[in-house]
């Protein structure tokens, strides 16, 4: 009996496997497509470096994916199609630890599409906020303190900025004296990090279900339509803020160039982030509080902003956090293009603010 095959058959799965091989390209879980009694599923082992908490994670995940079934069967809707299936081990586990000490997970595959390119097209852009909103649509009943915060540092500002400053002054890799404009950048910004917590702490915002890492690349796409089916990729999801979510999709999908170009030409293309923003209002319009529809534009300045504080901090740090590294200086460019798109949204903010005003108004 091969390797993968003692894994598998210590799931609730069924028939001879007739295929495994390695599925996709992500550089944090090791990730396989096996073909058992005819049923796709795909095969994780969770990267507990990166994940410290896999039971935790699997729980998040159990506990969401069984809810949005639900949810997607009162729709009417095909839940093996929108949204993940996670099978459970024969002693009824979420996830297999083997003796070594590695963690694995089995879930039904999606077969009806791949995960989406960046969009070239309104249309698309449109998908994106969509699909965004939908999950936090059919999420909003779900109670959060079920939840368990398994990075529980992510999106916190004090915590990204006492990292830089740490870096700084540590200077391990002698890189300090190359950033300074950078570093100046950031610290003239470091007083404007705080409203969404703030929002968060008063009331004003509620703690919503998250996914945490909305790249348009964690959106499976329909093959045929290239309509947005769900969103994949889970590890991440916790309690936080649901605009933050919104934030990091369009820094991602309506930013005119991909992180790792060297050009510094990058900007924000506003007729993209028009359709982004019209996509989520679709889905999330009547639910969001007015503080959240108010400080929705700054969650894109500081998901932007973030990710440049976390790029710059790796690159001043020696690249230690990197799992997608390829050239040198790779982490003061992707900085560096950050800091251009939070230069452009200052800019831009405005029209933005007209933006969604406009967008807004009908729900």
């Amino acid at each position: 009996m091969s390797r993968f095959e003692e894994i598998i058959r210590k799931f609730q799965v069924e028939g001879e496997i007739t295929r495994v091989r390695p599925l996709g390209h992500g550089t944090v879980n090791h990730t396989y497509q096996i073909l058992c009694g005819g049923v796709a599923y795909v095969l994780q082992e969770i990267n507990h470096v990166v994940f410290k908490y896999p039971t935790e994670v699997m729980n998040n995940l159990f506990l969401v994916t069984e809810y949005l079934r639900d949810v997607i069967e009162q729709e009417g809707r095909d839940p093996d199609r929108e949204t993940i299936t996670f099978i459970r081990t024969r002693a009824g586990n979420q996830l297999l630890q083997t003796e070594h000490g590695s963690y694995f997970r089995l879930y039904r595959m999606i077969c009806w599409g791949g995960e989406m390119e960046k969009p070239d097209d309104v249309e698309t852009a449109y998908e994106v906020g969509r699909i965004v909103g939908q999950f936090h649509r059919r999420l909003r009943g779900f109670d959060t303190r079920q939840l368990s915060y398994t990075m529980p540092k992510l999106h916190d500002m004090k915590s990204a900025m006492n990292a830089l400053l740490d870096a700084v002054r540590g200077d391990i890799c002698f890189r300090t004296s190359d950033c300074q404009e950078q570093i100046q950048f950031v610290l003239e910004r470091s007083g404007q990090l705080s409203r969404i917590r703030d929002a968060i702490q008063s009331g004003q915002i509620p703690l919503r279900v998250t996914h945490n890492d909305t790249h348009y690349s964690n959106i499976l796409a329909d093959s045929a339509t290239g309509k947005a089916i769900c969103l994949i990729d889970l590890d991440t999801v916790m309690p936080g803020a649901s605009i933050l979510d919104f934030g990091d999709a369009v820094r991602a999908a309506a930013a005119t160039y991909d992180v790792d170009e060297r050009s510094g030409d990058i900007e924000l293309d506003l007729e993209m982030y028009r359709f982004l923003l019209q996509g989520y209002a679709d889905e999330m319009g009547k639910i969001l509080t007015d503080k959240e529809k108010e400080l929705i534009n700054y969650a894109v300045w500081l998901m932007c902003l973030e990710r440049g504080i976390r790029y710059l901090t790796d690159y001043l740090n020696g690249d230690q956090n990197v799992t997608d590294f390829f050239y040198e200086r790779q982490n003061l460019y992707r900085a560096v293009n950050q800091f251009f798109l939070v230069l452009d949204i200052e800019e831009k903010q405005d029209d933005m603010q007209a933006t969604s005003e406009d967008v807004f108004q009908r729900y």
